[in-house]
């Protein structure tokens, strides 16, 4: 224990808890009984289920494991399998009360041709452990008080012989040495099936060789900004952001299998209103590698000029993007009311899932940011405004590498006036999509970012 604090993965094993942690985050996910609660270094606000609840301080790694204060015990784990604890400081240790609730279990058995089905019946979810035997089959319900309909019972079944009762497990015979058999949980009601299968026949033939699968080409998903009644930024001269965005996101899905093969997808390809949260599901449903989001800037400042990439994270990389982030999610406040007889949902919750999740992909994005802005620095002749991180409402929600490349100020009379220009809008999209090229080009060698001003793929034919 590292002071007052509690070993969270050793603590939450004991309370019966699975726990499974992300190799590149060290973020933990513990389930029981159909609950998950995610919690990693640095947070005072733990998603649980579908609520956040907050702890006293931040949880922390020390030596590689992580820790918490106690009142992640109190207010977390202890209320999700029924029981109360008192922890006592001069003994640092915890008094765990009988408030767990058993488990209440009934079993039916039925052969239907060629397998066996065991249907457990479970008063509620809980977490189960199977271990397969050449002479059995059994269940065990981790850290929980069961209470079997019987202490044992022998079938007149072609293929089970017995089901016995030892304190948390339940043991099946096999009638036949070597059967199969695997189990999985359902719901409404909750349930466990198991099915046991004959033993395998020996094959005389050995099998045929399987083909491995051929390589796909890398899915790249185009965000256009915003689209319908959301216009976006509005430029002096009338110029909206969703017209620009769409003519550079067609430009780009145009150009990037001119570079390298690839497969795109728009999440709108006509002037059609979609909401953030669909934007990146189009992305998650399409299982894509990439996800870019186009947009024009915007500035109370009219001079501001040059280009702007960001990927995600909780927390701005300074006030300026903030303010970019805050702008582009206003469409999320109009279009993000619960439809009647929905349950809505906690978008601060949201945020904090993703931006965990999102920790799995953050050298990606940021390797992707950082060759965009090289490219696009060009493009506009001005100096780097660098990448920067920002809670976008449109990234929250990929499960892939995500940026939102903000072109130009279309605030700026002169910048307004390239975004109209097809000139302009091709050659951010050539410089999009050679960055991508480079991004890909990279991940597939294993080698080290490209350096600034290394060459790269030919730009392709600027198209009207």
């Amino acid at each position: 224990m590292a002071g007052a604090d509690l070993h969270v993965a050793d603590s939450a094993r004991a309370l019966g808890f699975e726990v499974t942690a992300d190799a590149t985050t060290g973020v933990l996910t513990l389930t029981s009984g159909g609950h998950q609660v995610v919690v990693g270094a640095g947070t005072t606000q733990v998603p649980v289920d579908s609520r956040i609840v907050s702890i006293s301080r931040p949880a922390r790694t020390v030596g590689g494991a992580l820790y918490a204060p106690p009142d992640f015990l109190e207010k977390i784990l202890f209320p999700l399998i029924g029981a109360t604890g008192a922890y006592d400081a001069a003994r640092k240790t915890w008094a765990l009360s009988e408030g767990i609730v058993p488990l209440t279990l009934d079993v039916a058995v039925v052969h239907v041709e060629p397998t066996t089905q065991i249907v457990i019946r479970q008063s509620a979810a809980a977490r189960f452990v199977p271990a397969l035997t050449d002479t059995g089959f059994q269940i065990t319900w981790p850290n929980q008080k069961v209470v079997p309909p019987y202490g044992e019972r022998r079938y007149d079944d072609p293929l089970v012989a017995s089901i016995r009762f030892a304190q948390n497990t339940a043991l099946i015979e096999f009638r036949e040495k070597g059967a199969t058999a695997r189990a999985y949980p359902l719901s409404s009601p909750d349930r466990l099936v198991v099915e046991i299968g004959r033993p395998a026949a020996a094959r005389a033939i050995p099998p045929a060789a399987v083909p491995q699968p051929a390589v796909l080409p890398p899915t790249i998903v185009i965000d256009p900004g915003h689209g319908g009644s959301e216009t976006g930024a509005v430029g002096p001269s009338g110029l909206m952001e969703k017209d620009a965005t769409l003519q550079i996101a067609r430009r780009l899905a145009a150009a990037l299998p001119r570079l390298f093969a690839c497969r795109v997808v728009l999440t709108r390809d006509s002037d059609s209103a979609i909401s953030l949260d669909d934007r990146t599901a189009v992305a998650n449903h399409e299982k894509a590698d990439l996800f870019l989001s186009i947009h024009a800037n915007s500035s109370r400042a009219a001079g501001a000029r040059g280009s702007e990439t960001y990927y995600l994270s909780l927390e701005a990389s300074d006030k300026l993007a903030q303010e970019v982030a805050s702008r582009e999610n206003q469409p999320q406040a109009a279009a993000g009311a619960a439809a009647p007889g929905s349950e809505a949902r906690n978008p601060d919750l949201d945020f904090i899932l993703w931006d965990l999740a999102q920790a799995a992909h953050l050298k990606e994005s940021s390797e992707l940011a950082d060759e965009a802005q090289r490219e696009l620095n060009v493009v506009s002749g001005t100096e780097n405004r660098g990448i920067k991180q920002a809670p976008f409402r449109v990234l929250v929600g990929a499960t892939m590498p995500a940026i939102l490349v903000e072109t130009a100020f279309i605030s700026n009379p002169e910048e307004e006036k390239k975004l109209g220009s097809p000139a302009f809008q091709q050659s951010v999209a050539d410089a999009v999509a050679r960055a991508v090229g480079h991004y890909f080009e990279r991940r597939r060698a294993g080698g080290p970012a490209r350096t600034p001003g290394a060459g790269g793929p030919p730009a392709p034919t600027p198209t009207p």
